[in-house]
């Protein structure tokens, strides 16, 4: 399941301003970005001119073949870039790659060695039951996942803020019960208590928020920033009014969103509203 180069991979911001892209010349300006957006997920791509031509900018007229090699030697002596050679290739590293790409939700590995003292991150899945981690997440704050390359371990502590006993199964392996769920618009199916199997206590209040913060960074790799906190206090106090929701409810719509690539609290919110038979309306104001 190896992923190649990310598709709209944005040019970071902060070079506008940054004295090291600012001394560059007209040229290397130009083709900074068309490397960065090329690069694999950990920052790197092939060092061989001719190929960084051919596969980052090759309908730029003005930037030749024969200008690569110097262009490289510009960028690398503003600190922007590290050649290097692997048993491969030769190698670029991007310097700035885990400055700038600190809220990546996915990292596969490169097929470039890493740099002498480099340290990669990754987080990536193996196979449909298994996502692999080293270095995660960037900042190296816990993020509740195990930081090695493991096989999903089932969550324990899931459950015990609400006394489940129920066996939950990973984060992101699907269990054989939602996939025989008819889906309804956007892939949100029924309720896993809609079963028929004996209901757990709901939880309300500061133990429901407890519990979306404490889920929040297993499914999805990071600690929630301020606007997410924010948006988890909201959905809290919702679904509180509406009579709480059970522990395995929220597990299995953090599941859902991950299963579907949806990383984000609304996508939550509207999975828990539609399992509860809730009226959605707007999220309120953060």
């Amino acid at each position: 399941m190896r992923r190649a180069v990310a598709r709209g991979r944005m040019f970071p911001q902060g070079y506008s301003t940054d004295r090291r892209y600012g001394r560059l010349s007209l040229k290397a300006i130009g083709l900074f970005p068309l490397m960065w957006s090329n690069a694999d997920d950990q920052g790197r791509l092939c060092g061989d001119p001719e190929e960084i031509k051919y596969a980052v900018c090759p309908n730029i007229d003005h930037i030749t073949k024969q200008d690569i090699p110097g262009l490289l030697q510009e960028l690398q002596d503003n600190n922007l870039i590290l050649r290097y050679n692997t048993p491969k290739s030769a190698a670029i590293q991007m310097l700035d790659w885990w400055d700038a790409n600190q809220k990546m939700q996915w990292a596969w590995p490169s097929d470039y060695q890493p740099p002498e003292g480099w340290q990669d991150h990754l987080r990536f899945k193996k196979d449909a039951k298994t996502v692999c981690t080293q270095n995660w997440p960037v900042s190296g704050e816990h993020s509740g996942e195990d930081n090695i390359i493991s096989q999903v371990s089932s969550v324990e502590s899931l459950g015990e803020r609400s006394g489940e006993t129920t066996e939950i199964t990973p984060l992101t392996i699907p269990s054989s019960k939602t996939k025989r769920v008819k889906r309804t618009r956007r892939g949100r199916g029924n309720s896993p208590e809609g079963s028929g199997e004996e209901s757990s206590p709901s939880l309300t209040g500061s133990s429901l928020f407890g519990y979306f913060n404490e889920v929040f960074p297993k499914a999805f790799g990071r600690k929630p920033d301020s606007r997410e906190i924010a948006q988890l206090r909201d959905l809290g106090k919702e679904i509180s009014s509406a009579g709480g929701a059970t522990a395995k409810q929220v597990h299995d719509a953090f599941k859902e969103a991950c299963d579907l690539n949806k990383f984000s609290v609304s996508y939550v919110r509207a999975v828990l509203l539609a399992w509860l038979g809730l009226e959605r309306g707007p999220p309120a104001a953060g």
